[in-house]
């Protein structure tokens, strides 16, 4: 017996557009059948097969051609040359809006995409209390389309098309602009797609929610498909090279140190964690006074470390120079999650209460914070350093640095929950002599660093 056809299948794609914006050489292009003088290529010679029950992912920078894929898969675009063939009923979330009319309510909208999508007549109605119901936009499901926000476009597309009985789902960037607790109800129903059978496109920029919802993945560049293998693997090589570390062929690689050391045996594996280099490109907010100019980790004997593991000992820097002088210069960070979920963070605010530090303008300082990193289950982190100036209670911002290091998680143990601990016995530190414990911090602030 022959094997199926698969879901999804496209061989030599290429997608051609016209910078030219003369309308009349752009039909005489067309009519004489010559190439534009200023044509690029959106997609060039791409193919991809897509198994039926597969979850794919794709990912890749702005411009890389990722929509231009969905849309031609889709049917919403035509390629300039190669083949598509696509077996099974197939529902589409690309541009918010598309499809729909901005004068009729949610509810018209809904039963027209639902006609267009094959529902008959005698299920609309149906439909149309399930598709309110997981929307969840309240009485604006009654009101028309221009009054709603780009999030609540969001939640009514994707209420409509999960409820079109389709056989293969393709998500583009829509569910970006959901708020967390709907892109989680979200995630959660690709989820049971998948287990029930579903083929699965699905485009990010979030490599967390990727691997979380798929097993392969392809990465696009410039309109070129640069890799396609597991999950976890093209998001590394995609990581890699958008932080500047991926290496030329036949590059020498060396393995970071510590990295074999430490395995707890509660957890009986490390949790490999991949680091990426300090994004000087990363969104920022803050008053100013001083700009964070670099972040990285070391291990015990302060090696910058490319790949860090559950349980071991690592210290952040967060280095900045000041552009005023600083009085009470606090640093500091948080670890979040993909969602945006606050992990956990600390700052050196205890360990100089007593004697708030005076950063001089135009110096350059350091702050360590030194930590048993924990296990954290498979996906992407990201750590924000900040630095603040006054006390924890009453303090300006003065610079925040959002996805400054990310940290790329493989092969945890943690099944459950959001964060694994490395339980150990306690070690009391000594008195001195006055009876009081002696504190040695492990955070601390260097001045005038080269």
């Amino acid at each position: 017996m022959s094997s199926p056809l698969p879901a999804i299948s496209a061989v030599g794609v290429t997608k051609r557009f016209s910078r030219e914006s003369n309308s009349l050489r752009r039909l005489w292009d067309v009519m004489a059948l010559t190439r534009p003088r200023s044509a690029f290529n959106a997609l060039t010679s791409v193919d991809i097969s897509v198994g039926r029950g597969e979850a794919l992912g794709i990912v890749g920078r702005n411009g890389s051609g990722k929509s231009t894929l969905l849309q031609i898969l889709s049917g919403t675009m035509q390629p300039t040359s190669g083949t598509i063939a696509v077996n099974g009923k197939l529902s589409a979330m690309l541009e918010l809006g598309a499809g729909f009319n901005p004068r009729f309510t949610g509810r018209e909208n809904a039963r027209l995409n639902a006609a267009a999508f094959g529902v008959p007549a005698s299920a609309i109605d149906e439909r149309l209390e399930a598709i309110e119901a997981f929307a969840d936009i309240g009485a604006y499901f009654e009101r028309p389309l221009k009054e709603y926000s780009s999030g609540m476009q969001a939640r009514l597309a994707f209420a409509i098309s999960i409820h079109v009985d389709a056989e293969i789902l393709v998500v583009d960037e829509i569910l970006g602009v959901g708020d967390a607790a709907f892109q989680k109800k979200c995630h959660a129903f690709m989820q049971r797609f998948r287990d029930a059978g579903g083929t699965l496109l699905f485009v990010s920029h979030d490599p967390g929610m990727v691997s979380a919802i798929c097993d392969r993945a392809i990465w696009l560049e410039a309109g070129h498909k640069k890799a396609d293998g597991k999950c976890l693997e093209v998001i590394k090589a995609y990581a890699d090279h958008m932080n500047g570390l991926d290496l030329p062929a036949g590059a020498a690689t060396t393995q970071p140190s510590n990295i074999s050391a430490g395995v707890d045996c509660e957890w009986g594996s490390k949790g490999d964690m991949d680091v990426s280099v300090f994004d000087r490109a990363s969104p920022r907010h803050g008053h100013g006074g001083c700009r964070i100019i670099d972040c990285f980790l070391t291990d015990d004997n302060d090696r910058r470390v490319e790949r860090i593991h559950g349980g071991m000992q690592i210290t952040l820097h967060v280095q900045a120079v000041a552009q005023r002088r600083l009085h009470s210069p606090i640093v500091g960070f948080m670890l979040r999650n993909d969602t945006g979920q606050n992990l956990f963070g600390d700052n050196t605010f205890l360990a100089f209460r007593h004697e708030p530090p005076i950063i001089e303008e135009a110096s350059r300082f350091e702050g360590r914070l030194k930590f048993c990193m924990p296990y954290l289950p498979d996906g992407c982190y990201a750590f924000a350093p900040s630095i603040i100036e006054g006390t924890q209670s009453n303090h300006v911002q003065l610079d925040w640095r959002e996805e400054a290091i990310f940290l790329l998680v493989r092969n945890s143990p943690v099944k459950a929950g959001h964060v694994g601990l490395t339980m150990r016995s306690i070690t009391v530190s000594p008195q001195d002599a006055s009876g009081q414990r002696a504190m040695t911090p492990a955070m601390y602030i260097d001045s005038g660093v080269n």
